[in-house]
């Protein structure tokens, strides 16, 4: 009998599961937390999930130091959302931009795009370290997907991707109006209506969204004027000042609720 599905510990793996009814993994980090941090046995069941938008109950028929085999019990898809989110995230310090990474994986979103503007105050970070807080992120939230997490670009390079790829780019500026929802239709072009009944800024559009969020001081003036030469929708998250990685994962609950 199947355990509770609340209760089972959810895990990625780096391996296309598929169709197999079987599987081996040989991963050390794996075996490890199966092994010694969770100390799972023979015949303990976990959830595996691949990345592919599925997920596999599955069952422990052999754990050794170097090898983990699974039967695979049944499998199961979570509806997906019709937005897809890219937050474009200027570098600010290391432990407020992994947390904007943590809590915005939560939420659900899609891309994460590491931004190098006027005022960041770092050039790089530690892709790898964001990569495992994305894992992490994921197994706990019970999301199926990993977001992407890209390499760091200058802003002008990060807008022109964007903007090539077709998004539908966001900004949003201490200046700009105060938050007043609006929804967004698509037809042969991206437009915005206004309205009085939604909670949402992207109620009811389907397809990719920029979501830009600039480093503690804001977008420079120079910034902005690349913004508008570009045709973003700018808006305010309201009248109080959000630090940077406050201001990204509430614009990316936003979106999605």
């Amino acid at each position: 009998m199947i355990s509770n599905r609340m209760r089972l510990h959810r895990f990625y793996i780096n391996q296309v599961i598929g169709e197999e009814k079987e599987i081996t993994l040989t991963d050390p980090e794996l075996i490890h937390q199966l092994a010694n941090v969770f100390r799972f046995k023979i015949e303990d069941q976990v959830i595996l999930f691949d990345g592919s938008g599925l997920e596999y109950i599955s069952e422990i028929i052999s754990l050794t130091k170097k090898e983990l085999v699974v039967k695979i019990l049944s499998y199961s898809a979570k509806a997906t959302r019709d937005v897809s989110i890219s937050l474009y995230l200027s570098l600010i310090k290391k432990s407020n931009f992994e947390l904007a990474v943590e809590k915005c994986t939560e939420i659900g979103v899609t891309e994460i795009h590491p931004v190098i503007s006027e005022r960041s105050e770092k050039k790089d970070l530690n892709i790898e370290r964001l990569e495992k807080i994305v894992k992490e992120a994921s197994e706990q939230s019970g999301r199926c997907t990993l977001p992407k997490v890209l390499n760091i670009n200058p802003l002008e390079i990060a807008v022109s991707q964007a903007i090539t790829e077709g998004k539908l780019c966001i900004t949003f500026h201490t200046d700009a109006n105060s938050f007043t929802p609006f929804e967004i239709t698509q037809t042969n072009s991206l437009h915005l209506t206004r309205t009085n009944h939604s909670d949402s800024f992207l109620n009811k559009f389907e397809g990719e969204v920029a979501i830009f969020i600039g480093p503690e001081g804001g977008w420079t003036e120079k910034e902005m004027a690349l913004f508008k030469k570009n045709n973003f929708e700018i808006r305010s998250l309201g009248q109080n000042i959000l630090r940077a990685e406050t201001a990204a994962i509430v614009a990316v609950w936003e979106a999605f609720n």
